[in-house]
């Protein structure tokens, strides 16, 4: 195809120099024949000049080879699976021997042993029996212990304290002591006084020490207590 476009535009140009020629040598004008001459030259030069395209083979490109670059995976490990098979648990049970060949002896009862007689004199027990006595004062009122009692009589008045009377206080005590089996008192603690350094602490356990009572009892016995005793002061 572009051969022959190219044949083509040459049979133009030739005819375009024939009509150039005619005109040229028939006319009588010189200066025309002049422009027309030098407008074929131009004509040529540029025909001369122009670069026509080439028809250039179409050379087929060989298909290239393609390589795929990947990352090489490792497969993945294969897994043993190991049936485990459970032992049944058997027990052993003897079989006894159908014929032995010694007999098993042949064993007699002990005879039980008789308890030898009471003497006639023994006392018989019945019912439940007495228990220990304590070994230590016990607490008064508590369980089946009884309180003790003051025998009047014997309550003797505390002495006021002078530094008390001058100063006109009265106080109270609380002393803790232990009625003994004799109902006689001992072992006194003070436990609290609302007016300490007066001098009723001292009153209180002087006269408390003289006093008696009837002994606490356990059963219809006279036991040794610890008992809570009052004492109080007043003005007069």
């Amino acid at each position: 195809m572009a051969l022959l476009g190219k044949s083509l535009r040459l049979d133009e140009k030739v005819k375009a120099e024939d009509l150039l020629y005619q005109s040229m040598f028939h006319t009588e004008d010189k200066t025309i024949v002049r422009w027309a001459v030098l407008g074929a030259i131009l004509i040529h030069v540029a025909v001369m000049l122009i670069n026509f395209p080439k028809a250039e083979a179409v050379v087929p490109q060989k298909a290239q080879n393609v390589i795929t670059v990947r990352k090489y995976v490792p497969p993945p490990p294969k897994i043993e699976r190991r049936v485990v098979e459970k032992k049944k648990l058997t027990k052993k049970v003897p079989i006894p021997d159908p014929t032995p060949e010694e007999p098993e002896p042949i064993r007699e009862p002990e005879p039980e042993i008789e308890p030898e007689p009471l003497p006639p004199d023994v006392e018989f027990l019945i019912g439940v029996p007495e228990p220990p006595p304590p070994s230590g004062p016990l607490l008064a009122g508590v369980g089946d212990v009884t309180n003790p009692v003051l025998i009047p009589e014997t309550k003797v008045q505390p002495d006021y304290p002078e530094l008390a009377r001058v100063a006109r206080l009265e106080g109270s005590v609380i002393l803790q002591a232990i009625i003994h089996e004799d109902g006689s008192v001992g072992n006194l603690e003070i436990l609290r006084c609302n007016r300490p350094n007066m001098g009723f602490e001292d009153a209180a356990v002087d006269a408390v020490r003289q006093w008696r009572y009837e002994p606490a009892t356990q059963n219809g016995r006279p036991v040794e207590v610890y008992f809570t005793v009052f004492v109080e002061f007043k003005l007069h």
